[in-house]
């Protein structure tokens, strides 16, 4: 046993004496170009999973298999290093900043800028953001990913067409508040669920008035810039992208079965109609939501071939996305196919186009989903032979079946034409000096082809009804810019002057038809109708500018930008078509001053700029023509007792209409610390808008009472916040975090009218407050219910129990004269959110990728149908609105009976809500088996949408305008990416 037990332990040494020698140990410290140690540096020997990490000194110390190892330095926001040991014991490292994240690429309009040269306030969500969680709309990928930009999903639909964007919240009362869309250079008018979210490179938001003043009359409500995808240097890259995703109805109230609803209705004391108790009998029951909604289903397939060579680069895709709603009828198509191609044809001078051609397709009729809600579960909805019922129930001529339109005969096709094309010249011999002339022009044809026949509720009554569109949609746009662009030392000047014209032109046509003698033609007989009528419409807007911008930077510290652009529309008045809008910003890059970049305290800032600007932009957003008296016709009796046509003026002309102005402030900072481990910005803004387009009302002695005036004021403040965090690094797992913060506050300053002493006073007819936001919550204030008690009490005066019965809806008397009239509504609430956030996460390990995306809206409150009186179908407020009985009176909710709302008075509720609205999981094949299989990349992935919202709000959901409407689907979602 001993002699084993000496070998053993001689072996042990031996083996160990071997294993000393083989490896070596490299020692050093990693610093970076200033000599500030930098921690968390991963160490890895090359071709093995052989590393570590270097500490809070910037230390390490790493055993390597061989003298000839190879050791691979990496840190977010440095260069990767790869360097041979080659029998070095000690290996001090100097790791060189990777310059691309302070230097990536701005689109600004009319060109583009270092990011670290920017003085305005811009956000840019590129590729990768738009594609990690898909979506058939832009403009939803761009939802909670950007500071300011606030994108509501008003309502659920198959094209995801039902959103609301606003930039920094609402500056205009009447006029539009949307902002400005530029696709590859040019305005762009169109849907933007007609853009291939896959052919988008990135998107640029212009948020302040000096980033959005080069594109003055247009930019008060910010601007948002698209770019297309482009070639990339290398050998020509096929990608093919496909999903199919399935869409499940997300949330809606539970309706009463016909048993809970027959009961109901006696209870509260009315009696049940023939085919109500034919069914309440029968144990039958109509669940109309199940009827008028499905499972929907969605497939996607994108092909695109992208590459460059030295002369030339593109990108060529083709796109299908065919959406099924979840309520039946609601059907989208889009096709769509891109060409973008740039070629040098010298030295001098390149040649490029971005062009886009599509199709949509929104054919079929919806479900008339809000009737679905309010029909009776004891109602009807086939007939025997299996065909819809045209109306719910007898004796109620109001109640049609929510299905009984779906069968009409329905054509409705759009076809649309965006193309871009450019001539980039150098000028010779004046270095850095450059000619564009970029020429847009966008087209779209819409063919409305619907025939209601003798089967569906609309051509039923009439014997067929027949509505046949044609709609013409063109736009061109010429540009000229000239740029001067050179660098002097520690001096860099890009000026760029532009001259444009831009026509947009809308044709509309319609043709009407009633009474057929059969349905057999459809919407192809109009000439079979015994009643026809059309009209037409056509409108064209105008518009010249002027642009000059220069920017200024020395020595990467300070920057000067200063912007004016003329503009000339023809929508306003003779004497007041031009308007100049200027502006200014300066940055300071603090980040590249000695003081900061020397000292070993602050050696954590990365990069630390401070803006300020001021700018003016104009709104020209309000119909052509407006500046003009339209005149209306209107029929009288002659002498004779014959038809007179004569006209009269709607409104007033006004030759004196012109912009409103948007003046605004913006103080910023851009910031990046601990070598790009943190890094944002915060903006925070004041604008002030003057001489609003509203519609006044004056003394009818001038023939008509309305005209249109730049009367009125408003100003809004707010502030944005980005935060970007990489929480973890290392080799094989990283954990980052995108967040967003956004809130403003709006306030009407005058709207124009005064009283006997000159003070701005409110327009309460039109519901706009002094101090307060342009949409405003106004209503009669409840104040409970009444009870028998209510009207013995002589505290309570007579005149406020007038008119009332016990458990109806009591008011509360504001402003305290012992009557409750119209002098009493009050604003309740907040229509407008008090902020908004957006939360993403993005873990990734090894090939795996995990993301999930949280948005929110808080602090607002909207009117809520679902808890009105007198719906009695939906089930969730019947058991949690407690209505008022006479055996139960103790409750907020009145009695659920005709005439207990006196004033028909919504309730309103917190529409506060968080949702978790995307995960996705990811995985990418390894490479060494992708090569066997002649593929560059191979991707798998699975999405989930709107997994949860978690909200106090009762009803479809709180984001929707109707509360009735189309429910949130919630979708599942598989998909693959390959490359070749």
């Amino acid at each position: 046993m001993k002699a084993d037990l000496k070998k053993a332990i001689l072996g042990i040494v031996f083996f160990s004496a071997q294993l000393a020698f083989a490896q070596s140990t490299v020692k050093g410290k990693i610093t970076d170009a200033s000599q500030v140690p930098i921690p968390g540096v991963t160490i890895m020997e090359a071709g093995t999973d052989n590393g570590t990490v270097s500490d809070f000194d910037g230390t390490y110390s790493l055993a390597t298999d061989s003298d000839n190892a190879v050791l691979i330095f990496s840190y977010i926001g440095f260069k990767t290093q790869e360097i041979p040991v080659r029998g070095q014991d000690i290996m001090d490292v100097t790791l060189e900043e990777n310059r691309e994240i302070l230097d990536e690429v701005v689109v600004v309009g009319y060109g583009k800028m270092k990011k670290s040269d920017l003085t305005g306030a811009v956000s840019s969500v590129d590729a990768e953001q738009l594609e990690r969680f898909p979506k058939t709309n832009a403009a939803e990928a761009l939802q909670g990913q950007v500071s300011g930009l606030n994108i509501r999903v008003n309502a659920s639909d198959a094209e995801g067409s039902g959103t609301s964007i606003q930039i920094r919240g609402q500056n205009s009362i009447s006029a539009s508040n949307s902002p400005l869309i530029i696709l590859d250079g040019i305005p762009y008018y169109g849907n933007l669920s007609e853009i291939n979210p896959v052919d988008i490179q990135s998107m640029d938001v212009l948020k302040d008035a000096s980033s959005t003043a080069i594109y003055g009359s247009r930019g008060a409500n910010g601007v948002i810039l698209i770019t297309t995808k482009k070639g990339k240097t290398g050998k020509p890259m096929i990608t093919y992208d496909t999903y199919y995703r399935l869409d499940a109805v997300g949330y809606y109230p539970a309706m009463m079965d016909g048993r809970r609803f027959g009961d109901a209705k006696v209870t509260y004391g009315e009696p049940l109609t023939n085919i109500e108790q034919k069914n309440y009998d029968a144990g039958h029951t109509t669940d109309w939501m199940d009827i008028a909604t499905r499972t929907g289903a969605s497939v996607q397939h994108n092909l695109s071939v992208r590459g460059a060579s030295e002369k030339i680069n593109y990108y060529i895709s083709a796109g299908i996305n065919d959406n099924t709603g979840i309520v039946v009828g609601d059907d989208f198509k889009r096709v769509s196919l891109r060409t973008n191609i740039e070629t040098e044809i010298a030295d001098w001078i390149t040649f490029g186009t971005t062009t886009q051609l599509g199709f949509y397709d929104r054919d079929g009729i919806s479900a008339d989903v809000d009737k679905a809600f309010n029909s009776n579960p004891l109602g009807d909805a086939y007939n025997e032979d299996g065909s819809y019922t045209l109306d719910s129930w007898e004796d109620a001529f109001w109640a049609a079946n929510p299905m009984a339109d779906t069968a009409a005969d329905n054509n409705n096709d759009t076809w649309r034409i965006i193309t871009n094309n450019y001539f980039d010249i150098k000028i010779p011999f004046v270095a850095g000096l450059s000619y564009k002339l970029n020429v847009g022009y966008n087209y779209s044809h819409r063919q409305y082809e619907r025939y209601y026949g003798m089967d569906t509720r609309t051509g039923n009554k009439v014997n067929g009804e027949l509505y046949n569109s044609y709609q013409y949609d063109k736009d061109w746009v010429v540009e000229n810019i000239i740029s001067y662009n050179r660098t002097f030392g520690k001096h860099s000047l890009f000026l760029t002057g532009l001259y444009s014209t831009q026509e947009n032109s809308y044709q509309f046509n319609t043709l009407t038809g009633r009474g057929f003698p059969n349905d057999l033609l459809g919407y192809y007989q109009p000439s079979n109708a015994s009643s026809l009528s059309g009209d037409a419409n056509y409108t064209q807007r105008n518009y010249v500018s002027q642009m000059f911008r220069s920017n200024y930077t020395f020595d990467d510290r300070y920057l000067l930008t200063f912007t004016v652009r003329r503009d000339g529309y023809s929508g306003f008045g003779k004497d007041n078509k031009f308007g100049v809008f200027p502006s200014f910003a300066f940055g300071w890059n603090l980040a590249n001053e000695g003081f900061i970049k020397n000292s070993e305290k602050l050696g954590f800032i990365s990069q630390l700029k401070l803006r300020l600007s001021y700018g003016e932009n104009g709104n020209e957003a309000i119909a052509p023509y407006s500046s003009l008296a339209p005149l209306y016709p209107k029929a009288n009796l002659d002498e004779n007792h014959q038809t007179a046509v004569g006209y009269y003026p709607e409104k007033l002309g006004n030759p004196e209409l012109s912009w409103e102005t948007t003046r605004s402030f913006n103080i910023g900072t851009d910031f990046s610390l601990w070598k790009n481990r943190v890094s944002g910005n915060v903006d925070v803004y004041f604008s002030k808008t003057t001489d609003l387009l509203l519609n006044r009302t004056i003394p009818a002695l001038n023939g008509t009472d309305q005209i249109t005036e730049n009367v009125g004021e408003t100003k809004n403040q707010g502030v944005d916040i980005t935060l970007n965090t990489i929480n973890i690094a290392k080799t094989d797992f990283t954990w980052r975090t995108n967040v967003v913060f956004s809130r403003y506050k709006t306030e009407i300053v005058n709207v124009g009218l005064t009283d006997d002493n000159g003070n701005y006073i409110d327009d309460v007819a039109s519901r706009w407050f002094i101090g307060q936001p342009i949409n405003v919550n106004y209503d009669y204030l409840i104040d409970g219910v009444w009870q028998v008690a209510d009207f013995n009490d002589p505290a309570i005066p007579d005149s406020m129990k007038e008119g009332y019965r016990p458990g109806d809806m009591k008011y509360k008397d504001v402003d305290g004269d012992g009557d409750v009239d119209a002098s009493d509504q009050t604003i309740i609430g907040s229509a407008v959110p008090t902020f908004s956030a957006g939360l993403t996460n993005i873990i990734s390990y090894k090939n795996f990728s995990f993301s999930f995306f949280l948005n929110g809206i808080f602090g607002i409150d909207r009117r809520n149908p679902v808890l009105n009186n007198f719906i009695p179908q939906l089930e969730n407020v019947y058991d949690i609105v407690d209505y008022w009985r006479e055996d139960n009176t103790n409750t907020i909710y009145p009695k659920n009976t005709p005439g207990s709302n006196k004033y028909d008075t919504d309730y309103f509720d917190s529409a506060t809500f968080v949702r978790l609205q995307d995960i996705t999981l990811s995985y990418n094949f390894e490479k060494d088996l992708m090569d066997k299989m002649g593929l560059n990349s191979l991707q798998v992935y699975i999405d989930l949408k709107n997994v949860h919202t978690w909200t106090d709000w009762i009803g479809v959901d709180p984001e929707h305008v109707s509360n009735q409407g189309n429910p949130m689907p919630k979708s599942y979602l598989i998909g693959l990416k390959v490359s070749l």
